[in-house]
Order: structure tokens, then C-alpha cells, then sequence
């Protein structure tokens, strides 16, 4: 007896494998880990909040990403929020939520 696969169905399979290899949190706790790593930035005290959104990547990529930071600072400081949270995405998977 043979047994063939095709690639997507072994790739689907490598998808689900990687993402729940990374901690799985809720949208919740995402934001609020956004918004204390945040606040930590030199100017970033006035941050009042952070959301995310998730993503239903084709590959192993992240699932969520920082969508807003509010009240929108300047574009320098933009910057380097976005910069510190960068690595978030890629250590955690948000929670779905369908």
C-alpha cells in the first residue's frame, strides 16, 4: 500500500505544528503586554492603549500584529514602539477568535 501526500497538506500540517509551539495567549493580555513595553519607551508614558489584530497567515508566520497605538504619537517615537514590539508576534500566538 503507497501513501501520497501533497504539499499543501503537509505544509498545513507544519503550519499547525509551528504555531502551537509558540505560548497561545488571549488578545487581551497581547494588548496589555503591547501597552507596558510601550510605555517603557522614552515618551511612550502618554500611551493610553495598544490593539492587535489577528492575521490568517498562508505560512508559519505570526497571527496577530500591533494594529494601533493610541493616542498616535509622533512618527520617530511611532517608530520605536513598533520596533520594541516587534518580537512579540513571532514569540506569541493570540488566542482565535472564531
Amino acid at each position: 500500500m503507497v501513501v501520497t501526500l501533497n504539499a499543501s497538506a503537509i505544509y498545513g500540517c507544519e503550519e499547525t505544528l509551528a504555531q502551537k509551539q509558540k505560548p497561545t495567549k488571549s488578545k487581551e493580555w497581547l494588548e496589555a503586554e503591547c501597552l507596558k513595553l510601550a510605555r517603557q519607551t522614552l515618551g511612550g508614558s502618554e500611551i493610553q492603549r495598544v490593539t492587535i489584530r489577528q492575521l490568517r497567515p498562508q505560512g508559519t508566520g505570526p497571527n496577530w500584529k500591533v494594529a494601533d497605538i493610541i493616542p498616535q504619537p509622533a512618527l520617530p517615537l511611532s517608530v520605536e514602539i513598533r520596533a520594541k514590539l516587534a518580537h512579540l508576534p513571532g514569540r506569541y500566538a493570540v488566542e482565535d477568535e472564531s
